[in-house]
């Protein structure tokens, strides 16, 4: 299923209009192919509902999840420091249009702001931090290739600038316990994860 199947699946629950649903689809669709975009794209939006069809069953809300997946980067901005409350304002903004149930846009907004602090209360938002970082604990070819889209989304940073604030976001996870917030992950990907940033910051 491609995102836009996916994103007219889950609306189907909540709105019949098609052209509500097709008007919500279009921005996610547009911004997230922003030329600039080399990791924060759709592409990373299919990583993460992989691990959501992977862990849907222990999931509370699955389509709480989803929303916040769809909606969690979709400001991107990297001058600025608060795009994960834009994208939560965009995402509570955009879904007032449909017949959400109360307690989803509160939740919604946790999920999307808990991409930004790593800390959650609720087992569903943890698991949407561990989504969103998910691409630490893989392979060191797939890893590489990661930093090597980040830095290309920050281009336009000079390279002194970049690698200090590279060290700070290395240095961070690194002197935190855990860097995955629910069992699952932390068996399947802490320990290549803390070899990953070690490593990468050995480089810098």
């Amino acid at each position: 299923m491609n995102l836009q199947e996916r994103f007219k699946s889950l609306m189907a629950s909540y709105e019949s209009s098609e052209d509500i649903i097709e008007d919500l689809w279009s921005p996610i669709h547009e911004f997230y192919r922003k030329k600039e975009r080399a990791y924060h794209n759709l592409n990373h939006l299919q990583e993460l509902f992989k691990y959501h069809d992977l862990y849907k069953t222990q999931l509370s809300s699955p389509d709480i999840v989803s929303f916040s997946i769809f909606y969690h980067d979709i400001i991107y901005d990297i001058w600025k420091k608060d795009n994960e409350e834009k994208s939560a304002e965009f995402a509570l903004r955009e879904l007032q249009k449909i017949d959400l149930p109360a307690p989803f846009y509160k939740e919604i907004e946790n999920q999307i702001l808990a991409t930004k602090t790593h800390q959650a209360e609720s087992l569903d938002s943890k698991f949407m931090i561990d989504f969103d970082l998910s691409i630490l604990g893989q392979s060191n070819e797939i890893y590489i290739d990661y930093t090597k889209k980040i830095r290309k989304e920050y281009r336009l940073i000079p390279s002194i600038l970049y690698k200090k604030g590279r060290k700070k976001v290395l240095k961070h996870f690194l002197a935190k316990e855990n860097i995955y917030s629910t069992v699952p992950f932390k068996n399947l990907y802490e320990k290549q994860a803390k070899e990953n940033l070690a490593n990468e910051l050995k480089t810098i």
